[in-house]
């Protein structure tokens, strides 16, 4: 990664960090459920979404706002926005029609899912 790359990452990261601090919410709830389910969904298929940062940034922030840590117990409210989001789709209907909020997130942080690659 270039100087310029990482500065823009920590930044990226430190502004992400301060926000969750200060309890301003950066990325809406529905923006934070549907990275997660978005991970859930395409995440073992798709190198991308690990080495791009602009929405690894977001997943770890997303990650935060959920609470969402082994042995943690995840934020109440949003949990069941997050399971309507990640069972909104099956494996199958994501590789051949995928919902809206998928396509959105896609050309948002500009990744490629693992059916377009076919």
């Amino acid at each position: 990664m270039s100087e310029k790359n990482y500065f823009i990452s920590d930044l990226r990261q430190k502004m992400y960090d301060t926000c969750l601090s200060a309890g301003i919410p950066i990325i809406s709830d529905d923006e934070c459920c549907q990275l997660l389910a978005y991970l859930h969904l395409e995440g073992g298929c798709n190198e991308e979404i690990t080495l791009r940062e602009s929405i690894r940034s977001a997943l770890f922030y997303a990650q935060k706002r959920l609470n969402i840590y082994g042995g943690e117990r995840p934020n109440v409210e949003l949990l069941p926005v997050f399971q309507k989001y990640a069972s909104s789709c099956t494996r199958k209907e994501f590789d051949e029609d995928p919902p809206e909020w998928v396509l959105a997130l896609e050309k948002k942080y500009q990744i490629k899912s693992y059916r377009s690659k076919k």
